[in-house]
């Protein structure tokens, strides 16, 4: 589970919350994200802050300092894939770490034996959550139009690749439009917390 250094977490929702504000439900999404994600055997965050890692903590996940801090977040996931081969792992699944909604159950939903299953974001172009069994079976391409890279890859290699079509994983908070939305959908305890207590839904403009 990859997580952006707080400093620069949720800049595109500067528009209609504080620094402060954008910390707080970053830290509060993550929470909820980890406590989803420990049906897995083991959950590791990517960090970069000592408070992520204390929240990873506490919700029950290891927190892993990003391997490669200066050369993108592919290059931290696929070096952490590595690293997670390396103490044993069979499959990886890579979360976002702005999903507040999942639950347990589409983290199961992910985990779908061999070959690779993707969670598309709502507009059907960006990859929400990526399984891959073996764990190092290719590398990962986050970022614009990431659907269409893993799926052509997989396409390329001829292997299977399920696409998990799931409200709660679809739904990544991003934009100031996407607070209103996930208090719709249903988001988890320490997410909900907080946007009750910034005012929302009332506070988001269209």
């Amino acid at each position: 589970m990859p997580m952006k250094p707080l400093a620069r977490a949720k800049e595109r929702l500067a528009e209609v919350l504080s620094s402060g504000e954008r910390r707080a439900l970053s830290l509060a999404m993550l929470a909820d994200v980890v406590r989803a994600c420990t049906v897995a055997d083991v959950v590791w965050v990517l960090n970069s802050d000592a408070e992520a890692a204390r929240v990873a903590a506490e919700c029950g996940a290891g927190s892993r300092p990003d391997p490669t801090p200066d050369d993108g977040l592919n290059a931290s996931l696929n070096a952490s894939t590595a690293d997670a081969v390396a103490a044993g792992a069979e499959a990886v699944l890579i979360v976002s770490a702005d999903l507040p909604a999942i639950a347990p159950d589409d983290v199961r939903a992910m985990m779908l034996g061999d070959g690779m299953a993707l969670a598309p974001n709502r507009y059907g172009t960006g990859t929400n959550a990526l399984w891959r069994k073996p764990a190092d079976l290719v590398p990962v391409f986050f970022g614009a139009q990431s659907r269409r890279a893993h799926e052509g890859m997989a396409f390329a290699r001829g292997l299977p690749c399920a696409i998990v079509a799931r409200p709660a994983l679809a739904l990544d908070v991003d934009a100031p439009g996407d607070l209103n939305d996930i208090v719709a959908l249903g988001p988890g305890e320490a997410t909900r917390a907080v946007l009750d207590e910034l005012g929302y839904p009332r506070r988001t403009r269209r």
